[in-house]
C-alpha cells in the first residue's frame, strides 16, 4: 500500500517508488543538495521512469551520460541502471555544478541540461533550456 501511494505521489512505477524515494533520502546525507529539488529534476529528466533512455543516450532517472560513469563514481555503464546508483550519481554531479556556480540554482540547473557555462552566463535564450529551467523550479516548489 505505502508503494501505491508513493507512486501516486512521485509519479514513479510502483515496483520502484519505495526504493527512488528511499535513494533520495539518501542521498541527502552526502551531498547539499535539497531532496526536492533532486525529486524535480527526476520528474523532469524522466518522469520517474527508471527505465528511461533519450534520443542521445542519457539514461535513467536523472538522465546521466554514459561518458560520465567514472568521474562520477560508477564502475560501469550498467550500474547507470540501477535507480539508486543513478540517483547517487546525477547528485553528485548536481552537487558540484552547484558548487562551482556557488549555489547558482538556476545556472547549475543550465548546466545540467546543457553543459557547463561561464559564471554568470544568461540563460540561453533559445532551445530546450528555458523550458526546462522553469518546468524543475515548478517542480522543485511542487516537492517542497
Amino acid at each position: 500500500m505505502i508503494g501505491l501511494v508513493l507512486a501516486l505521489v512521485l509519479g514513479a512505477p510502483p515496483d520502484f517508488a519505495e526504493e527512488i524515494q528511499a535513494a533520495v533520502d539518501d542521498v541527502k546525507s552526502v551531498f547539499v543538495v535539497p531532496p526536492a529539488l533532486v525529486k524535480a529534476i527526476i520528474q523532469q529528466e524522466s518522469g520517474f521512469n527508471p527505465k528511461a533512455l533519450s534520443p542521445c543516450g542519457a539514461v535513467g532517472l536523472m538522465q546521466v551520460m554514459p561518458f560520465n560513469t567514472a568521474i562520477l563514481g560508477l564502475k560501469n555503464e550498467k550500474e547507470l541502471w540501477v535507480p539508486r546508483l543513478n540517483i547517487l550519481a546525477g547528485t553528485r554531479l548536481l552537487a558540484a555544478l552547484l558548487q562551482h556556480y556557488e549555489g547558482d540554482v538556476i545556472a547549475a540547473l543550465v548546466a545540467y541540461n546543457s553543459g557547463p557555462k561561464r559564471r554568470l552566463a544568461p540563460i540561453p535564450a533559445n532551445g530546450q533550456t528555458p523550458t526546462y529551467v522553469t518546468r524543475i523550479l515548478g517542480f522543485w516548489k511542487a516537492f517542497q
